[in-house]
Parts: structure tokens; sequence; C-alpha cells
């Protein structure tokens, strides 16, 4: 008796400060996962977050008369738990650049991923002024699937009380494999990318990437030429372009330091905020190709 009251307890303490208060993903063997549209919540009854009817963090996609840009990454971009709405990358950046900025994420996706949401939405393209991408190593791959409910959960759970316990203390099952029917088909970025590049969407239109390090290339551990290199890949699909594109390099920039991250990739919140001003105003020694 005791046992269920203790666990009564615990899945009323768990709901009512917000810890089951989560995003909730689509998920399809066409873009991998996505945030569900038009949700919002609180976690941990501070933490507010909100997606638009496009799956975009933020407001309604609506574009204006000024410039709109469209960023894309993962969870770099996507913030999470940790962060609250306005102190996400994508409102700092607008904060920066005194413009509408549409952010377009989520956890552990692939550049892959990002270029088929853009498939999937050609109105978002075709309403947007400006493209960036922030990379890092991880991006250069296979395409993101959809593996399970604890990295990206399709509904709320049943017991709160079980999902916390499974998410942050011990989970016995393993969250690698994907179901045949959620597995998306391979294919090559390079192919993808140039396509993208090849558009009527971007035409004359500004594409810039945002070569993000992780801490071991900032530490020295790991060598930050692999990722520069997959900036001279990015220049060369660009070869033909209808769009104008840039390249830069976060790692070159005297304000990125060691101090910025919170664990092996992600930024701090200060963090987030100089990656901003470093989008918004990259230094000259930045630019790897323009």
């Amino acid at each position: 008796m005791l046992g269920v009251i203790t666990l009564g307890f615990c899945e009323i303490l768990i709901r009512a400060v917000g810890f089951a208060d989560f995003p909730l993903y689509d998920a399809d063997s066409v873009i991998g996962y996505i945030p569900a549209p038009s949700q919002s919540g609180n976690f941990l009854l501070n933490k507010g977050w909100k997606f638009n009817e496009k799956s975009m963090g933020g407001s309604p996609f609506v574009t204006s008369s000024a410039t709109d840009t469209l960023i894309l990454g993962d969870s770099i971009v996507f913030g999470g738990n940790p962060f609250r709405e306005h102190e996400r990358l994508a409102p700092r950046l607008q904060q920066q650049l005194g413009h509408a900025v549409w952010p377009v994420s989520a956890g552990s996706w692939s550049l892959r991923n990002e270029l088929k949401y853009l498939q999937l939405h050609p109105d978002v393209a075709q309403g947007s002024d400006e493209f960036i991408f922030v990379t890092n190593n991880g991006d250069f791959d296979k395409a993101s699937s959809w593996s399970c409910d604890r990295n990206h959960p399709r509904q709320h759970p049943i017991w709160a009380t079980l999902f916390v316990f499974r998410k942050y203390i011990f989970d016995w099952d393993s969250c690698d494999s994907t179901p045949k029917q959620l597995l998306l088909s391979e294919g090559d970025w390079k192919l993808e990318l140039q396509q993208f590049f090849m558009s009527e969407q971007v035409r004359e239109k500004s594409v810039k990437f945002i070569l993000y390090p992780d801490r071991d290339e900032v530490s020295g551990k790991r060598a930050i030429a692999d990722l520069e290199l997959r900036g001279i890949d990015i220049t060369l699909q660009s070869k033909y372009s209808r769009a104008r594109v840039s390249v830069y390099s976060v790692f070159r920039d005297s304000r990125w330091t060691i101090d910025q991250y919170r664990d092996g990739i992600h930024p701090t919140i200060d963090g987030t905020r100089i990656l901003a001003e470093i989008i918004a105003r990259p230094q000259d020694q930045a630019y790897l190709a323009r």
C-alpha cells in the first residue's frame, strides 16, 4: 500500500511541476521526425516552448516586407529543455539582426533532414529571404530516423513517473533501432545540397553555413580540419548555385572559447548568446568561402 501511495504522489508531483510537459514529435519515413505542429507547453513551469503550424519554434509563419531569415539545424538550434524561449538561438539571433528569424530544427537532425524539410515546405523556402544552416561534423552523414519515444516522444506518457525514470535514470531498452516503416532511404547530402542550390526558391538569396565545432575540436583533442573540409565540400556543391553561398567557421572566431560549452557539443545559455553574435557579425578570419 505504501508503494502505491508513493508512486501516486510521485506521479502527481512530476506532472504538477511540468516534468512531463515536453514537445511531441511526428515520425515517418520521409523526414524522419519533426516537432509536431501547433503545440506549446511549459517544461518545469518556467521553460516555455511553442511550435507553429510549420513545426517552427515560435509564432505563426507570416512573412513581412522586411528580411525573413530561416535558420536550420539540430539541437544547437533547437536548444531543448534547459532553455527558456527567449534564450534559444533563433530569438537571440533575431535580437541581433533586428528582423524575423524562423527556426527549423530537431535534436540529432542531419543536413539531409533539414533539406528534406525545405522540400516538404516549398512555401517556407519561397517565403524566406535568407537561409542559415548551423552544422557540425555529425551532420554530414545519413539522415536521422526516429528510434524511440524516450528521445522523441510521439505521445504523452500514461505514467509520467516511468517516463522520467527511463529517460533520466535508467532505461532497460535500447534506443538505437528504427522500425522498418520509419527508416529513411539512403541518400547523398552533396547531391541533395546541390539540388537545393539550383532550385528557383533560392535564386539570388543568401545561404550561409555556420560550421560549429564540438568541445574536443576547440580543445585540440580532435582535428578541426575535418569540419572545415566540409566547408570546402559545400563550396564545391555551390559552384553553379543560383544563391549567394557563404561558409563561416565558428572555430576561427576569437569570441568562441571552450568555456562556451555545457557538455561535449551543446553551448551554455551564454554560449548561445555569443553564437548568435558570431552568426550576426562574424569576424573576417571566420570566412572560409564567399
